[in-house]
């Protein structure tokens, strides 16, 4: 009768230890696809902030442009408050932007003009939550025969994306 027992024992070990590694598999994917999801949506949320940042210094330098007497080149000035005793606000830096005659920013056409446009326009480094920003240039004569759809896109590695029309100053809604 010993010998009957043993092996309803053997397998019953057998069987609770499979069933505790299937339940802890499941609980470690659900977690790993919750935290990988959650990345996706930090990174778009920063892009869109970006983006919207951007649009709001491209329509600022636009005004700036024709308040100033439509200059080829403005000068973007940041400044950054400190409060305490004494309320102050000092610069932080100084940036030369080069405008088209229709007064929007403009760089060469190529990948890396639109990488300067960024860089003129935010100040900011082409990163995002640690991963690289990518400048793209499409030359409006090849996507639609007309030289003034040309478009900068400014995109992470795979997944959401903006873009900037240089000669019309549009800036779009992040894409994915």
């Amino acid at each position: 009768m010993k010998k009957g027992q043993e092996p309803d024992k053997n397998t019953q070990s057998v069987f609770v230890s499979i069933s505790a590694i299937v339940v802890f598999s499941s609980i470690m994917l659900g977690i790993i696809v919750y935290l990988y999801s959650g990345s996706t949506n930090i990174k778009r949320i920063a892009l869109e902030n970006l983006a919207e940042q951007f649009a709001t210094n491209i329509q600022n330098a636009h005004w700036q442009w024709q308040g100033e007497g439509k200059p080829e080149i403005l000068m973007l000035v940041s400044y950054t408050s400190q409060i305490g005793e004494k309320e102050t606000v000092t610069e932080t830096s100084r940036k030369p932007i080069f405008m088209t005659h229709d007064g929007w920013p403009k760089a060469a056409s190529t990948s890396k003009g639109c990488a300067k446009i960024w860089d003129m326009v935010l100040n900011a480094p082409m990163k995002i939550e640690g991963f690289k920003v990518i400048a793209e240039y499409y030359d409006g004569l090849k996507l639609t025969n007309n030289p003034l759809d040309s478009t900068c896109r400014f995109r992470l590695s795979t997944g959401p994306y903006f873009e900037y029309k240089p000669h019309s100053g549009l800036v779009s809604q992040v894409k994915s």
